[in-house]
């Protein structure tokens, strides 16, 4: 007769579907990918390898540590690097986090438990359950035996670009993540995501991530999805639901804007469209949009502009042209608030493969 508790009992329930599901993910991403994996019995090279891959981590086996396998997968989206882990050592083993990174590490435990060590204290995290690494924080990491993982690593940049484009609003500091949360059912989309190939399917047909309009959208996507459902520093704003149902003259308003972002536009004329005042508009861009109807146009030239500057990459094209593209005319004001909202300058992305 099974004794466990009820709680417990389900706990022991997931964990086995974890670790199945955990066996069949490793299967496909290593017959279904014609990308290499990494793998390792040997010590000094797996602590060699962990330590060129990520610059900040140090492996160490315990004592008792007898026979160990190492393997690693990574796919790439766009900025976001989504890995499969799987290290498993007989008589444990550590990995400490010893120096700063410009990446937010994402850790989705499907296999093992880990004694997580930091200034927040001692923690453990069991499968299920996801540790989020912020690019200052130091840890250390204690495995019993098995470690099987995905680990999303995300630049910290990119993080703070989504966070302060859907607030419309910069950020005083870096977004900072609780140590420890409950996987929400991300996993299972990162499965799938890995499984996917990167250019060529096995039969030669394009993948769907040889798209840059692709790989723009799933990156924006995961970035959403896990400012989502982690709670961070900014969760109070980003996570808010809107207040009540917008108003009609705020989507006439924002609509008008859409098609007039690259002609000469005012908040009288966006007030004009929408048949209320210019200081009812501006308290409700206030209200339900939390910016400004200004703001809210200089933000789509800037995407304008910035799509603009990847199309003049691939096809040819100057900063200036795609200034005045999407509407701007001061190239120097121009180049401020794009290196403002986008973390780098106008030429730079022009530049960037």
């Amino acid at each position: 007769m099974n004794t466990l508790p009820g709680p417990r009992r389900q706990a022991s329930r997931c964990a086995e579907t974890t670790t199945a599901f955990t066996q069949e993910a490793a299967a496909a991403l290593l017959s279904r990918t014609a990308e290499p994996v990494y793998a390792t019995d040997d010590r000094a090279e797996c602590r060699e390898y962990i330590w060129s891959a990520t610059g900040t981590h140090r492996f160490d086996v315990a004592c008792g540590c007898e026979e160990l396998h190492f393997s690693h997968f990574e796919r790439r989206v766009g900025g976001i690097s989504v890995n499969f882990v799987d290290l498993a050592c007989e008589g444990g083993f550590r990995i400490a986090k010893t120096g700063t990174s410009s990446r937010y590490a994402f850790q989705f435990v499907i296999d093992g438990t880990c004694q997580l060590e930091g200034l927040f204290g001692r923690i453990l995290v069991r499968p299920g359950e996801v540790f989020i690494l912020d690019p200052e924080q130091l840890t250390r990491e204690f495995w019993p035996t098995t470690c099987r993982q995905f680990v999303v690593y995300v630049e910290g940049k990119f993080i703070e670009q989504t966070v302060a484009h859907e607030l419309h609003r910069g950020l005083k500091r870096p977004v900072k993540f609780d140590p420890v949360g409950r996987d929400p059912g991300i996993l299972s989309w990162l499965y799938h995501l890995a499984s996917l190939p990167a250019s060529r399917s096995p039969d030669g047909e394009p993948s769907a991530l040889a798209d840059r309009r692709v790989v723009r959208g799933v990156e924006h996507t995961l970035a959403t999805m896990l400012l989502l459902s982690f709670h961070h520093s900014e969760s109070g704003d980003y996570c808010r639901d809107e207040k009540g149902p917008v108003p009609y003259y705020i989507k006439r308003a924002e609509d008008y804007i859409r098609s007039h972002a690259r002609d000469e536009i005012s908040v009288d004329r966006i007030a004009a469209a929408g048949g209320v005042s210019a200081r009812t508009m501006f308290y409700g861009f206030k209200h339900w949009r939390n910016t400004t109807p200004m703001a809210q146009v200089r933000n789509l030239r800037l995407d304008l502009a910035r799509a603009s500057l990847e199309r003049a990459r691939l096809e040819g094209g100057t900063v200036s042209e795609a200034a005045l593209d999407a509407g701007f005319t001061n190239f120097s004001q121009f180049s401020k608030i794009y290196k403002a909202r986008f973390g780098e300058s106008p030429s730079v992305t022009l530049r960037t493969c």
